[in-house]
């Protein structure tokens, strides 16, 4: 993929009514891009074509730091951890190159965020099953890939 604009992907076959799943992809850098820009995958999302679209993603960037944030609309987005470095989180070579595993793991009590089989981050599945308008582990899972960003993506999955 060969990004323009920012922009999320999916299929709506990749719905989850509830339960536990895990939703990942491994994701293939091939050239640096002028400042660091993300990449990952998302899940809970409803609405994904109306201004008040909703959904929770975990996404790296070529310095090795990851971001789990939730868009709740437009204008509103939730921090839940802001930029982090970690050492799972591998940062682009000097060919511009980096290769990332992300996975969400959607347990009964906790979401545990994975990159290259590392958990860099749990939280409680209650701080998104919390209640709210736009809330739970419920929804379309896909990928999100940011601004001008050459990636190649492999494996998707969503699985029960």
């Amino acid at each position: 993929m060969t990004a323009g604009p920012a922009a999320i992907y999916w299929n709506p076959a990749n719905t989850v009514a509830g339960g536990n799943y895990t939703v990942g992809a491994t994701f293939n850098q091939t050239k640096a891009s002028t400042h660091p820009e993300a990449y990952g995958v998302f899940l809970s999302g409803e609405n994904l074509e109306a201004p008040n679209q909703s959904y929770l993603y975990f996404v790296v960037r070529q310095d090795g730091k990851y971001l789990i944030n939730h868009r709740a609309d437009d204008a509103t987005v939730h921090k839940i951890v802001d930029w982090t470095a970690h050492d799972a989180v591998k940062a682009m070579d000097a060919n511009g190159r980096a290769s990332n595993k992300l996975e969400v793991v959607v347990g009964t009590t906790d979401l545990s965020f994975r990159v290259n089989g590392t958990e860099v981050k749990s939280i409680p599945r209650s701080t998104i099953d919390g209640g709210g308008p736009h809330s739970g582990t419920r929804g379309i899972a896909g990928i999100r890939v940011n601004h001008n960003l050459d990636v190649h993506i492999d494996g998707f999955a969503l699985t029960k």
